[in-house]
């Protein structure tokens, strides 16, 4: 058995769900929340984690694994398509492209993807990315107070993996949309399939300003008429039954309600435009959410049907007792869910890498390096063994070479074997002589080759390397590396062609162009990657037949 805390540090409070999580199943059993006192006096960097403390101490909380989620205020992303589905090009291409879009030394970011899936011949693909300075606070708040998280997400992307539990229809694109204190989260899956996410720095915390400054009043005062009244208009409700400062009250909500309304519709507005479909359908929940005919509000001024997201309705096994708290968990049960899922469409998604990578037990690997050392020790011993044998073995193996060069050169020439008597002569003479001995008789030959090579200026080799040139495009940066040409014996050639490209479009243009070429046949790209050490440099190899020079009618 495991237990899981998903962690939900809000601006309005500290959310914690208990899951126990088992070979086979798993239960979502208790939900926690400690509120953050609103003092302006008060340092917030000093009393989130006390509040966070205070959460797991009071109800002595412990976990075997702790999920978190960093705000998505302090997060850029991009869904990015690409025309090949191989893991490693699209990883090479999101680092690449993220290069040139950010404005920010990449060496000062945390990089993380996934592949999201297939949409026609296109991988749709997510980036995330944040800075390290921002990744390296937030683990240090938690730090203070002895907590370790062992994954990190981002808070509106967390919604995705409900959706898969979520009974939505098929086909269309839905809504999740989490109106929070400070911020508003908003999560658009179609077929489970993320679509978009976003996080909207807007929430009830604006409502509470909105009425401080209408009311000419403290912000601790707006607050307590806000959760008083809790109600907004709607089409069907115009709070007739109100009167004086509560209708007054109920109208001002309203008005400032529409501040978010508005950054809602500019959301869904630029996903239609994107994706040329608009949600027909919008999950709600979040503590502003509780506020009456916030829902139907939300429904009336974006025409969208609206509806509280009740998590206890869906597949999710939820502890029956935490039904009060349905419209503020879902957040929290979102990223505590990331680590129960066996589902594969949920976000993959951690920002903790590189020097951020989250270890368990560092007692354990202490114990783990010193027997590491050990078995280092006795393999650095066996291995200097190892080596005097070989040294004596490859020594006899020298002695025996050096006496089959001899044999070799005396029997080429057995007019010099005279010259080696046994013991009077290092091997340095004999492979200078050698050496000198067979440099005069290429030197012989060689003129027999230049007349045979002038009898064959149109080789099929040549012939081959001027239909290359005449046929790879000019403006397509190459740096051809190897060339090579095999004649085979039963008629015609093999082709083998090794270079370096500027990326995988140039890549491609250059194995399309030397399919083109009349000479050669059966042209197969026999590998595509990212170079070592380098990313942007794509080496390929290409493999083709020579099908003979082309007669005048084109033909081989």
């Amino acid at each position: 058995m495991q237990r899981i805390i998903g962690l939900d540090i809000g601006s309005y409070s500290i959310k914690a769900v208990e899951i126990v999580n088992t070979f086979k199943s798993y239960e979502i059993v208790n939900f926690y929340e400690n509120v953050i006192p609103h003092a302006e006096e008060l340092d917030q960097d000093i009393i989130i984690p006390a509040c966070m403390e205070q959460l797991f101490v009071e109800n002595n909380l412990k976990a075997d694994r702790i999920i978190t989620a960093m705000p998505g205020q302090y997060i850029s992303s991009r869904i990015m398509p690409f025309g090949f589905s191989d893991p490693r090009k699209i990883e090479a291409a999101i680092l690449s492209e993220l290069e040139e879009a950010t404005p920010f030394n990449m060496d000062d970011m945390i990089v993380d993807h996934q592949i999201l899936g297939q949409v026609g011949n296109q991988s749709i693909t997510l980036a995330v990315m944040t800075r390290k300075t921002f990744l390296r606070s937030f683990l240090e708040h938690l730090q203070r107070i002895s907590i370790d998280p062992k994954l990190v997400d981002v808070d509106s992307l967390a919604f995705y993996n409900l959706s898969s539990y979520m009974n939505m229809p098929a086909g269309q694109c839905c809504a999740l949309v989490d109106v929070g204190h400070e911020k508003t989260s908003v999560c658009i899956v179609q077929d489970g399939v993320l679509r978009m996410f976003r996080s909207i720095n807007l929430g009830g915390r604006y409502l509470t300003e909105f009425l401080a400054r209408d009311l000419e009043t403290n912000f601790a005062e707006a607050q307590r008429v806000k959760h008083r009244v809790s109600r907004v208009l709607c089409d069907n409700d115009q709070a007739e039954d109100l009167t004086g400062d509560e209708k007054l009250i109920v109208e001002r909500m309203t008005l400032a309600s529409n501040a978010i309304v508005k950054e809602l519709g500019r959301t869904f507005y630029a996903f239609k435009t994107w994706e040329k479909s608009p949600p027909s359908k919008l999950y709600l929940s979040g503590g502003t959410s509780r506020i009456k005919n916030f829902g139907k509000y939300l429904q009336d001024q974006l025409e969208i049907p609206v509806s509280i997201n009740r998590i206890d309705e869906s597949s999710l096994k939820i502890n029956p007792a935490l039904t009060e708290y349905m419209s503020i968990m879902p957040q929290s049960v979102a990223i505590g869910m990331r680590a129960v899922g066996t589902l594969k469409r949920h976000s993959q998604i951690n920002l903790r890498q590189g020097e951020f990578a989250y270890v368990q037990n560092y007692e354990s690997i202490l114990k783990s390096s010193a027997i590491a050392f050990k078995v280092i020790a006795v393999v650095l011993l066996i291995l200097c063994v190892s080596y005097g044998m070989k040294f004596f073995f490859y020594q006899r193996q020298i002695d025996t070479l050096q006496a089959q060069y001899l044999r070799e050169y005396t029997t080429a020439f057995p007019a010099v074997k005279s010259q080696y008597v046994k013991d009077k002569f290092t091997f340095k003479k004999l492979r200078n002589d050698a050496t000198q001995k067979l440099q005069k008789e290429v030197t012989t030959k060689r003129g027999a080759v230049s007349s045979f090579l002038d009898e064959n200026l149109a080789s099929p080799a040549l012939v081959t390397l001027k239909s290359l040139s005449e046929t790879i495009p000019k403006d397509v940066k190459v740096d051809i590396t190897t060339y090579q040409y095999t004649t085979v014996m039963t008629g015609g050639g093999k082709l083998i062609i090794r270079g370096e490209a500027d990326g995988y479009a140039s890549s491609t243009a250059i194995f399309e162009a030397i399919k083109l070429v009349p000479v050669l046949k059966n042209v197969e790209e026999k590998s595509s990657t990212a170079k070592p050490g380098d990313n942007k440099i794509i080496e390929f190899t290409i493999h083709a037949d020579f099908a003979g020079p082309t007669g005048p009618d084109g033909k081989a």
